[in-house]
């Protein structure tokens, strides 16, 4: 069934397409920098001012009535800050938070620039979960001394001020903002934990909840200038990092929404995209560190040219840089030999008229519990049943209580009894119980995955990367052409779905959660419609080839020994071998 020429033939494509990436890296790009030392940030003057706040304001849980007064204390500090400014509320109506649906409000105030152009958008949030909690305060303290500084020196682009609720889950401040912003934004600086201590390097973080990140020239500016003022280095992320943020896009932070559409945007915190503790203790040194980094950074852009407006999609590769459109090459030449070979061996099947689809509905219905406790989480999200957000809440935002443990085992249970009843009566009605050796079945799981690889690479290349090794091992291992043994077989099938855990291993060390904690935090995620289901339901798809592909592994008896050519290996009977002298008669 398989042509191995076919196969041969497409690995040059694969190797052509090495060569080209490896001559395509290009050097990062460079940071804006500023030659104005942000003197006019005072750290000691902010201190105080979060002293004040956190003392007057203790409880702010999202929607509150402590957040609705902060919000009014904010707004008469931007008044007093910028003279003449004006300083408008504006009612965020039915929000998704960690506390379910409620109203926020957001503060905002424009300092106009003295030329015309795309302006910068500096957003703090003020909400928490526990009392007291300074750190998480910080970046509003920050923010106002932010609006004193720039009324002194004009800036040459507007500059909006914004505070924010909704910072524990759900993001639903900073969407609404980037949502009303009628004049084009050069950049959206985000302001979190300024006066904690810094937790790693992570502490600019340009993650999106689409694909790509903020763009890199942006990030560089801000990392560039936390340096020059804090000495603290804030680490670029690791290839593999950037390989599973890209695949699957997933974010807690606020810089997450304005990425997704399309506004660049960084988000400068101590604590990284995660919220500080409670408990964390703050310094009115640290508060003067990151604030000046972040008056440097507003300083570069505003003299500086205009940031790319294009997410980031490039992978950087310690000191270098490769392309997007050279991934993209790469992995649809990885994907070719796969691809065209499994085609081919689709369109000899039906030349043959044995069947492939009625073996497409036997995955589609080893997928259903996966779609099913997908949607029903989702459909719980909507129900109010999880508070469900997106982006998804920080671990930890929402515990697992007694409602949360209900609807997990709900949802294992609704699994459990479509894998053990409704499917099998699915097959039995289709007649899908018997004759998986035939061609059409042990072809079907590399097929889903080779077609899903190219409908992935359409729209996110960085996701088909991931089914490129399932669509060449379960090729090789479950057509019948090579029978492989048994045990192999699945520890070959089980090496092809390794990446997918090890991507799950990086997200949550990215999230600094242990690994077991993960799922309740995907679960969340699918509760607020991160994934899209559209996307959700593809997943499930490659996740039932997956379990159709360890089936036929393990069915698989090995290579056949029997004889099916006479000759000296065994006795073919007389006359074989040079026939008898009546024969040549």
């Amino acid at each position: 069934m398989l042509d191995p020429r076919i196969y041969r033939g497409a690995l040059l494509v694969a190797l052509f397409a090495v060569i080209v990436v490896a001559f395509s890296l290009e050097n990062r790009p460079e940071p804006i920098r500023s030659v104005q030392a942000p003197v006019a940030f005072d750290g000691e003057r902010a201190a105080r001012l979060l002293d004040r706040l956190v003392t007057e304001f203790p409880s702010r849980r999202p929607g509150s009535v402590g957040d609705d007064a902060l919000a009014r204390r904010v707004g008469a500090e931007l008044r007093a800050a910028l003279p003449g400014v004006a300083v408008s509320r504006r009612p965020v109506e039915g929000a998704r938070t960690v506390d379910g649906r409620r109203d926020l409000v957001n503060v905002e105030a424009t300092q106009p620039g003295s030329s015309p152009g795309a302006g910068i958008v500096v957003v703090a949030g003020r909400d928490a979960l526990q009392r007291g909690s300074p750190a998480a305060l910080s970046g509003t303290a920050a923010l106002i001394e932010l609006a004193r500084a720039a009324s002194v020196a004009r800036p040459k682009r507007s500059i909006t001020f914004a505070s924010v609720s909704g910072f524990t889950g759900g993001q639903a401040g900073i969407a609404d903002l980037t949502s009303r912003i009628e004049e084009p934004v050069d950049a959206i600086l985000v302001l979190g934990d300024m006066a904690g201590p810094p937790q790693g390097g992570r502490l600019v973080a340009g993650w999106s909840q689409g694909p790509g990140s903020a763009p890199l020239d942006l990030q560089r500016t801000v990392a560039t200038a936390l340096r020059v003022e804090s000495g603290l280095k804030a680490d670029v992320p690791y290839a593999r990092s950037q390989l599973v943020r890209y695949a699957f896009p997933f974010t807690v932070g606020a810089q997450g929404p304005p990425n997704g559409d399309s506004v660049p945007a960084v988000l400068l915190s101590a604590s990284g995209e995660l919220a500080p503790a409670a408990s964390a203790p703050v310094s009115p040194a640290r508060l003067q560190r990151f604030g000046r980094a972040a008056l440097r950074s507003i300083t570069a852009l505003d003299a500086g040219p205009p940031v790319s407006a294009t997410p980031q999609t490039d992978l950087q590769a310690v000191r270098k840089v490769i392309p997007s459109w050279a991934v993209r090459l790469l992995v649809i030449a990885l994907l070719f030999p796969a691809l065209v070979t499994a085609l081919d061996a689709a369109a000899r099947l039906r030349r043959e008229r044995s069947p492939v689809g009625r073996w497409l509905a036997w995955l589609a219905v080893l997928a259903l519990p996966f779609a099913l406790a997908g949607l029903f989480l989702r459909l719980l999200g909507l129900l109010g049943f999880l508070n469900g957000t997106r982006p998804p809440a920080p671990p930890g935002s929402v515990p697992l209580d007694g409602a949360g443990i209900g609807a997990l085992i709900c949802v294992i249970a609704l699994a459990v009894l479509v894998a053990l009843f409704l499917r099998p009566a699915l097959e039995r009605r289709l007649g899908l119980g018997a004759g998986r050796e035939a061609p059409g079945a042990t072809l079907v799981p590399a097929l889903v995955a080779c077609v899903g690889g190219l409908v992935a690479w359409i729209f996110n290349p960085y996701a088909a990367l991931f089914l490129v090794l399932p669509a060449h091992v379960w090729l090789l291992v479950c057509v019948r052409d090579v029978r492989v043994p048994r045990g192999p077989a699945v520890a070959l099938v089980l090496l092809s779905v390794l990446p997918f855990l090890l991507a799950a291993f990086v997200l949550a060390g990215q999230l600094s959660e242990p690994v077991w904690e993960l799922p309740w935090t995907l679960a969340l995620g699918l509760a607020g419609g991160t994934p899209w289901p559209l996307v959700m339901l593809g997943w499930s798809l490659v996740a039932g080839a997956a379990c159709g592909a360890l089936v036929l592994a393990w069915g698989s008896r090995g290579p056949d020994r029997r004889v099916t050519v006479r000759g000296p290996v065994g006795y073919a009977g007389p006359g074989s071998l040079g026939g008898t002298p009546s024969a040549r008669r």
